[in-house]
């Protein structure tokens, strides 16, 4: 199959760019993942969800993919809830991390290449700040902090564009024990008797901005193709891996940046500071997993979007319909020598032009119209609608959820149960069963008793 040509938005250079990798063939990327001190909320949701289907894209035009997503578990959030709970700060990041992997499972996001921790890189972060230190780019104040001197670094700015000094000064530290205000934290030093490690330059913790510059040199080296994240991480933070990894090593850090914009909420953007968070645990206990990646992928990542109820509830409906059109399928199999070349090759070209998944779910759309009412090739059609849903990342094997609330759902359920007891007390067993099988086929088992029936969820058996 011939590549498409892949377009996407550099926000480095603030334009539509053709990607050419550095390496014919082959994409290097590094996405910022979770914090682990809470669990992941919509908004992160949509952040990993845009680049698994980046991923996926990519590896389906037959690029060798190596793919990092990090796990920040040093950080002032997680000590301090960890305080605030009475745990240790690291069993905390374990139990964070554990239902983040969760979360991601439930979504249906791949697993990527690496996934390092900030607490197993802490000798490159070392290496990486002596490096800096040698070179004039840091220095040691007093305290023991050590901080990137900005003034020297003279390309500082280019990825948030910043021409006046005072827009650095309003997002940074301002502490001081700093040479500049505008100056960043490589490490911060503590007490003893607080937590930290011990290093080179005495007992505290790694600035956040290192953290994820020397894990990106530890897996790829000093340059790599992609690196991306939420939009609100273009300053400081990715303005600051620039800096550093640049000032180090003297040569492009990361070649194309990608930023997905927010998830909002009453126009403001969902976060944990504003307490306006929905978490994917609790969206998942009334819609699908899919529903959640059908509510990501119906907009253009780069927009922001707006979170309500009525929104997940139509996602929902829109996924609904479509895995409708395999209901009666024992097993949905995908055969890649039966696709429609021009439904596949438009898909392909829409997302080829800087992941327009909008565009491409539509395409999912007109296939479902032309199954309904029975015209072309079915069985072609179908498996390119399932093809197209599976590199979309939507779980195939994902049971429906019912676009009616909890409550009408029971009261179903109910009904339902009702009939069949009637049944079996006028011995219409041939009902009986029929009711009891349509609960199996939608996963359930029934356990008849003295005192009644039991509704038993076959995969948490």
């Amino acid at each position: 199959m011939k590549k498409p040509t892949i377009k996407l938005f550099n926000s480095l250079k603030r334009s539509l760019e053709e990607f050419i990798p550095l390496e014919e063939n082959k994409v290097s990327i590094y996405t910022c993942g979770p914090t682990v001190y809470d669990s992941s909320h919509i908004g992160h949701a949509r952040s990993f969800i845009v680049w698994d289907c980046w991923v996926r894209f990519f590896r389906e035009i037959n690029y060798e993919v190596k793919w990092a997503r990090n796990i920040t578990d040093i950080d002032d959030k997680i000590i301090n809830r960890s305080i605030q709970m009475g745990i240790e700060p690291q069993k905390l990041a374990r139990i964070e991390t554990y239902k983040y992997w969760k979360d991601m499972h439930s979504l249906n996001v791949q697993w990527p290449d690496y996934e390092p921790k900030a607490t197993e890189n802490l000798p490159q972060m070392f290496a990486f700040i002596e490096g800096l230190m040698q070179k004039g780019f840091a220095y040691q104040a007093e305290n023991g902090d050590i901080y990137f001197k900005v003034s020297v670094f003279k390309h500082y700015g280019q990825l948030k564009n910043i021409k006046n000094e005072a827009e650095n000064i309003s997002r940074l530290e301002n502490l001081n024990s700093k040479e500049n205000t505008c100056d960043f934290a490589l490490w911060k030093a503590f007490n003893k008797n607080e937590y930290g490690f011990e290093s080179p330059f005495g007992h505290g913790r790694p600035g956040w901005h290192l953290e994820c510059s020397a894990m990106i040199k530890n897996i790829f080296g000093q340059t790599i193709d992609i690196h991306g994240g939420g939009e609100d991480l273009t300053f400081p933070h990715h303005e600051n891996e620039i800096a550093q990894s640049e000032a180090l090593h003297s040569c492009q850090f990361s070649r194309y940046w990608i930023h997905n914009g927010m998830v909002l909420v009453n126009g403001r953007k969902m976060s944990k500071s504003e307490g306006n968070f929905i978490t994917i645990e609790s969206a998942l206990k009334n819609y699908s997993g899919n529903a959640i990646r059908f509510f990501v992928l119906s907009a253009h990542y780069r927009q922001s979007v707006n979170y309500t109820e009525e929104a997940l509830q139509a996602a929902q409906n829109g996924i609904n319909k479509l895995f409708q059109i395999f209901a009666h399928d024992e097993k949905i199999e995908i055969d890649k020598n039966n696709l429609n070349p021009t439904f596949m090759d438009n898909f392909y070209q829409y997302l080829a032009e800087d992941l327009n998944t909008a565009c491409a779910l539509s395409v999912t759309f007109e296939i479902a119209k032309l199954i309904n009412k029975s015209e072309g090739n079915i069985i072609e059609l179908k498996n390119t609608l399932a093809h197209i849903l599976s590199v979309l990342g939507f779980n195939l094997t994902e049971k429906l959820i019912n676009s009616c609330d909890e409550n009408t759902q029971n009261s179903i359920v109910k009904l339902l149960l009702d009939i069949r007891n009637n049944a079996r007390e006028v011995k219409n067993f041939q009902l009986a069963d029929q009711i009891r099988l349509h609960f199996e086929k939608a996963g359930y088992k029934l356990k008849d008793s003295a005192e009644g029936t039991d509704l038993i969820c076959l995969s948490k058996v």
